[in-house]
Formats: structure tokens, C-alpha cells, sequence
């Protein structure tokens, strides 16, 4: 009963995410590493208590978040981060020959169990992401490409498998996909209300705030498809707009990493925009029928307080490492 509910409730979580990117651009991120193996460990323990009752909250058929009164905080946000932090330091530690297929697979083994557990809360989308980033890591850090090819072909085979047994809302989604109007009120109802807010966009948009397909048509409009809302509102010159400036910051961000001081800053950064590259790609290719139907967020525009938060602090990490490079040292 209010139409600036997710506005407000919004701007107060990008004013607690602006609070924490300053503090973590002013703290150095070396000290962070003696804390990074325990980080992991408490994001593990936090993926759990999801499935416990009271403690955990349920949403749409998922289990992802906990509840902590004044919010629900959902912990696969924290545990993108964990992932990204904990394998910079167990590659800059040359814990494992990345070289050697055995220790390759034996490294892998650290996000699987991470992987697991938000596969069992049905978090694919998130599940994508986690495995994007260990795997651009490990390519980074020097693993063979062949290896890793093939890793991720019988990963995706598994869980091409996984999704058709067990999962039948998923695999609808993803045979719906090939021709989403054979289902319109069904399967492919949201990609074909998500191209319908696309193509009335036309070239130059309705206009701000002028869109339709938010009005109860699209479902999610003001998460997982608010590009489809975007592309409505501010049309194909506006969108592009917005994908450039995705893709500068990304291109930033990589500058920043190969200027980092340190192999942990490097590839710190390397994760952390490895993230915000494959969820927007991902978000942008669900939403224009690109790719199967999953939902995933679009960072920085998708409401949800704990990723925005989260996000906003990756960014102080970046900019701390930023601060730190080898240009301005020097």
C-alpha cells in the first residue's frame, strides 16, 4: 500500500552499501588474508542454516535466505564474495599444482561443496555464478585450458542430467525455450512478456517511468527482468547506454587487476568482475530469450538488499586494491 516501498527500502540498503564501500576502500585488503579460510567456512555454515526452520525463509519454492527481522538476508550473495577471495589465497599460496590434473580436481573440490549446497536451496542461477568465478580464477592462476574444458563440459553434462530428473519446473523452462509462445500462459509466459517489454520499447523507449509490462504483466519486473523494464522505458539507445557502461566498469576493473601489487589483489579483482560480467550477461540473455529461463540479478539495478550491499562493498575492495597498484606506487 505504498508505491515507493522498494524505492525506500532500497535507498536505505545503497546507503548502508555506500557506508561499507568506504570503509573497505580505507582498509588495506592484505588483512584481509589470515580471515579469508574462516570467511569461507562461516559462508558455508550460513548456506546451511538456510534449510533450518524459523532460522530459514522460503520464497517462491526456494530457500535462500534467513530471516533477520528487519530483512532477509540471503547468504549465496556473501558466499560470491568468500569464493573469490578464497581461491586468490590459495592460489597466490600455490596450495595446489594447477598444472597436475589431480590437484586441479582436488581444488575444485572447495567450491563444490559450496555448489552443492545452493543447488540444494534451487539456486542455479547463483550456483552458475560461484562456478564462473573459481573457474576464471583457476584459468588465471595457470590451470591447462584442455583440463578445464573438459571439466566444465561433464560438470554441465551432470547437471544437464540433475535438472532432467529432478527438477521438473527447470527443465520446462529450458524446453520451453526453444519455442516459449507453444506454452504462452505457462512455461514461456515470462520471456514472452519480457519481449514484449522489449520490442514496445522500440529505439528510443516510452519514456521513464512510462512503462506497461511492470503492471502485473511481467513477473519480477523490478528484479531478475528489470532489463526488459529498462529496455521499455529508455528503448534500444538507452539500453545500449547501460550495457556500455557495464562493460567499461568490467574493462576497469581488469585494468585495476593487472596493476595490482600483489597475485591476491589480482586475482581478487579478477573475481569480483567475473561476477558482475557473467550475472550480467546472464540477466541480459534470459531476458532477450538468449539463454533459458533462470533467474539472476542484474548488479547494481535488481532490488535486493543484501546483494546491493554486498556489491557496493566488493567495489571498496577494488578500489582499496586500486589504491595500491603499481602505478601509483610508483
Amino acid at each position: 500500500k505504498n508505491s515507493y516501498y522498494f524505492f525506500i527500502r532500497q535507498f536505505a540498503f545503497v546507503a548502508v552499501g555506500f557506508v561499507l564501500m568506504f570503509i573497505f576502500a580505507n582498509i588495506d585488503y592484505k588483512r584481509f588474508k589470515p580471515y579469508v579460510n574462516l570467511f569461507y567456512v562461516i559462508c558455508g555454515v550460513l548456506l546451511f542454516l538456510v534449510f533450518l526452520p524459523i532460522i530459514g525463509v522460503s520464497l517462491n519454492g526456494s530457500r535462500r535466505w534467513i530471516n533477520l527481522g528487519f530483512m532477509n538476508f540471503q547468504p549465496s550473495e556473501l558466499a560470491k564474495l568468500s569464493v573469490a577471495m578464497f581461491y586468490a589465497l590459495l592460489i597466490e599460496e600455490k596450495r595446489y599444482n594447477l598444472k597436475n590434473t589431480k590437484d586441479l580436481m582436488r581444488s575444485a573440490i572447495w567450491v563444490g561443496i559450496i555448489a552443492v549446497l545452493m543447488l540444494a536451496e534451487t539456486h542455479l542461477s547463483g550456483t552458475i555464478v560461484i562456478c564462473s568465478i573459481a573457474l576464471c580464477l583457476l584459468v588465471v592462476g595457470g590451470a591447462r585450458l584442455s583440463v578445464v574444458g573438459f571439466s566444465l563440459a561433464s560438470v554441465g553434462l551432470v547437471g544437464w542430467g540433475a535438472i532432467r530428473l529432478l527438477d521438473p519446473v527447470r527443465w520446462a523452462r529450458m524446453a520451453s525455450f526453444v519455442n516459449p509462445f507453444s506454452d504462452k500462459q505457462g512455461s514461456g509466459y515470462q520471456t514472452i512478456q519480457s519481449l514484449y517489454a522489449i520490442g514496445s520499447g522500440g529505439i528510443f523507449g516510452k519514456g521513464l517511468g512510462q512503462s506497461v509490462q511492470k503492471f502485473s504483466y511481467l513477473p519480477e519486473p523490478y528484479n531478475d527482468f528489470i532489463f526488459s523494464i529498462v529496455c521499455e522505458e529508455l528503448g534500444l539507445i538507452g539500453a545500449g547506454f547501460i550495457i556500455a557502461l557495464f562493460a567499461g566498469l568490467v574493462i576497469r576493473g581488469i585494468k585495476i587487476a593487472m596493476e595490482a601489487p600483489d597475485k591476491f589483489g589480482l586475482l581478487t579483482v579478477v573475481g569480483i568482475m567475473t561476477q558482475i560480467a557473467v550475472q550480467t550477461i546472464l540477466n541480459i540473455a534470459v531476458a532477450t530469450s538468449t539463454v533459458p529461463n533462470t533467474g539472476v540479478s542484474l548488479p547494481f539495478f535488481s532490488y535486493g538488499g543484501t546483494a546491493i550491499m554486498i556489491l557496493l562493498a566488493q567495489m571498496g575492495i577494488v578500489l582499496n586494491v586500486s589504491r595500491y597498484s603499481t602505478k601509483n606506487l610508483s
